[in-house]
């Protein structure tokens, strides 16, 4: 039968890639991978010769390679940016888009190749993230590889079902920036080799456009979605990511609306066996992903599903403010952290190396993206990692996930995982859960070798993509062949002094939103006189460094039980005086116990606590502290109280249905314990932290300086109050 993309009957496609697998030979796919003259220049099946095998049999994988035919870098752009300002490469980016998808328009005049190869399928590369628990299509591995983690006492290696598989789950792990990036390449590189062959039809078919589709599908890099850009996030959901079709540009200036491929995507022959529904028993909301024939955002609790487009954009606005301040504190680890401490802390929101009392408390790159899959998934695909990738905005999600990375890096580039931490004289290893298919549980994680292992992305030579290989979008870096435009003066693809580094790091804090030095001088600094600033040369900081006086920032930090609810959930801050307003969220991303994800069973076995901090916003604090300042009697004691006073929690469901409630501060009164939330839902720890801010003396624009952490009040001592009846 020839390829369709989508098709996900699970017998016949057993069949299928048993006999794919099986000795060269021209399988039945409408494409031959027999010999090397099959292979079209653009997608390519590398084959190599496997020791492992019978000499002359091959091993078949797809390459991650990005744009590399290209032979040039060019710039991942918004995706605003490139329907405004860049036609033909959004035409070529919304057709090719499509056609992996297995979406083709025969009504545009225009010759539209087929997928050949089910390695370059949507539905192929969306499952790489969860289900459907097999090995994806593009890697092809030995025998030996096959059994590298065999465990004769384990259900998973000895039922039928689950399948001899557990997933490429790297969440809560200090790869999950890694490993998101060959994902992200790997999409990129399959949209742009469709791009390169619609651009050469069209220009075939249409000399008078010669010289206008090629050069632009060459540039074609996947555009990336800012969701904590200040100036655009409060405006919620660019309208080119829901709205059902869009306009592109034709041959001779013509346009069509045509079905837009990023608001949904269409399973085009069924599911395959083990889709199924994830029902919450707290609130008997059920996620139909067995019935839904295509993805959903904030869906009803119904088979019929449906997305609610209101319901997302209420959700992202509410939380723009909260973002923007969380990238921006991300920027703000200070200079001569331990390396693999710092880079642990920012990549993932488990962290590993230190005592939960030790966090520096800058939060993480994965907890604030985590965020966005449940903002806009609600009762829908976005919000499970099982089903996440099929929804098509999760690229674009994920491309500026990869472009923060960017940042990021090129502000540290000596924070990184390295081989493991220090801590008190103790050298540890990486040790986190990954439970992949060719993988030995609890391994090592290093940054190279057979430990660093992506799977399931192979370079071109067949071996995979490591950790190493993929820091870096300079020209010293291991080839990526894309970057991004220039942002707050940094261009991540150029070298830098630490100097320049160092100033674009404040500069990227601050337009984020986080810029103590501005707050400070907005505050009512004799109210705030009493809180605590002690010399920052007591701290270890150098004699250059003054404090700000009579400021602190204040941050929550929130800890959650992974698994409470057996789905993806919220916690919320919010400010309770007059007019209950929301100041921030942390979303639990995970997946329901009977789930095949190795890893995620192994972290639930840990009882794994996630963490998310939240900047409390200076103007919220300068109302609490004017209003409390008590006359000249106020402590910093009784500040705190005060903040704690202020503060209510709750906990949501996917759906965003309130389940429990707590009210902040001593005060409060005690939940009755026939009210009272059941312990293993209610969060392991929300904490009130400050820090004292320093800032260079000759150097106002060098990146500010946190130190003096100081743990306050844990806020929600009277207890959690339950808001919904158990589901019966």
């Amino acid at each position: 039968m020839p390829w369709s993309p989508g098709v996900r009957q699970y017998g016949v496609l057993k069949d299928f890639f048993d006999s794919l697998w099986s000795s060269p030979k021209e399988i039945n796919t409408g494409h031959s991978l027999g010999t090397p003259s099959s292979f079209t220049s653009s997608d390519t099946i590398a084959m190599q010769e496997s020791q492992q095998n019978t000499p002359g049999t091959a091993t078949y994988y797809y390459p991650v390679v990005g744009r590399k035919n290209t032979g040039a870098v060019y710039d991942r752009i918004h995706i605003t940016d490139m329907e405004k300002s860049y036609p033909y490469q959004f035409s070529l980016f919304i057709l090719s888009y499509s056609a992996i998808q297995g979406v083709r328009d025969t009504s545009l005049g225009i010759t539209l190749p087929d997928i050949e190869l089910p390695a370059a399928s949507y539905f192929e590369i969306a499952g790489i993230h969860g289900k459907p628990y097999r090995e994806y299509a593009g890697d092809r591995k030995t025998p030996k590889e096959r059994v590298a983690d065999y465990d004769e006492n384990n259900p998973k290696d000895t039922l039928p079902t689950p399948s001899r598989f557990g997933g490429y789950c790297n969440h809560g792990s200090v790869s999950f920036p890694t490993w998101h990036r060959p994902y992200m390449m790997l999409i990129e590189q399959v949209v742009g080799n469709v791009a390169d062959r619609i651009a050469a039809n069209i220009e075939k078919q249409y000399p008078a456009e010669v010289g206008k589709w090629v050069p632009q599908a060459q540039q074609l890099r996947f555009p990336f979605w800012d969701w904590a850009d200040p100036a655009t996030n409060a405006q919620g959901l660019p309208a080119v990511l829901y709205e059902d079709t869009v306009v592109i540009t034709l041959p001779g200036g013509q346009t069509a609306t045509v079905q837009n491929p990023i608001a949904y995507y269409t399973f085009q022959e069924g599911f395959p066996y083990d889709f199924a529904d994830v029902y919450n028993s707290s609130t008997g909301q059920t996620a139909y992903y067995s019935k839904w024939t295509r993805t959903y955002r904030h869906a009803p609790s119904t088979p019929q599903g449906g997305t609610d487009i209101s319901g997302v954009q209420t959700a992202i606005e509410s939380q723009a403010s909260h973002l923007s301040s969380g990238i921006g504190l991300l920027f703000a680890f200070p200079d001569g952290m331990d390396p693999a401490i710092a880079y642990d802390e920012f990549s993932n929101e488990v962290t590993e190396s230190k005592r939960q009392e030790d966090y520096f408390n800058s939060g993480s790159l994965e907890a604030l993206h985590g965020i966005i899959h449940g903002t806009i998934g609600g009762n829908g695909d976005m919000t499970d990692p099982d089903y996440a990738a099929f929804d098509p905005i999760f690229f674009f999600h994920h491309s500026n996930v990869d472009r923060l990375i960017a940042l990021w890096e090129w502000c540290y580039p000596n924070y990184w995982m390295g081989d493991g931490y220090v801590d008190a004289g103790v050298s540890y290893t990486w040790t986190q859960q990954r439970g992949t298919f060719g993988q030995v549980y609890n391994e090592q994680i290093l940054p190279n070798g057979a430990r660093g292992n992506l799977y399931p992305f192979r370079n071109d030579n067949g071996t995979y993509w490591t950790s190493d290989q993929c820091r870096f979008l300079d020209a010293n870096a291991y080839p990526k062949y894309y970057s991004y435009p220039e942002f707050q003066g940094v261009k991540v693809d150029q070298t830098a002094t630490d100097a320049e580094r160092a100033a674009g790091r404040a500069r990227i804090a601050k337009y984020y939103g986080f810029d103590p030095q501005q707050a400070a001088t907005q505050v009512d600094t004799e109210a705030w006189s009493h809180l605590p600033v002690p010399s920052p040369t007591d701290a270890g900081l150098p004699q250059t460094f003054q404090a700000i006086k009579n400021y602190r920032v204040f941050v929550v930090l929130v800890q959650l039980p992974e698994n409470a609810f057996n789905t993806s959930y919220h916690f919320e801050l919010h400010q309770t005086s007059g007019s209950q307003t929301l100041i921030g969220t942390v979303t639990v991303f995970t997946r329901p116990d009977y789930s095949p994800c190795t890893a995620c069973a192994l972290r639930r076995e840990m009882n794994t606590v996630v963490r998310g901090v939240i900047t409390l916003p200076p103007s919220l604090l300068n109302d609490i502290i004017v209003s409390g300042a008590g006359g000249g009697n106020a402590t910093l004691e009784t500040t705190t109280e005060a903040i704690a006073q202020s503060l209510t929690g709750k906990l949501l469901d996917p759906s965003r249905q309130v389940v429990s409630t707590a009210q902040g501060g001593t005060r409060a009164p005690t939940v009755p314990p026939n009210q009272t939330s059941p312990p293993n839902i209610v969060p392991s720890g929300v904490t009130l932290f400050s820090a004292a801010v320093a800032e260079k003396t000759d150097d106002k624009t060098y990146p500010v300086q946190l130190y003096d952490w100081q743990k306050h009040n844990s806020l929600f001592t009277s207890g959690w109050q339950h808001q919904v009846k158990p589901a019966s």
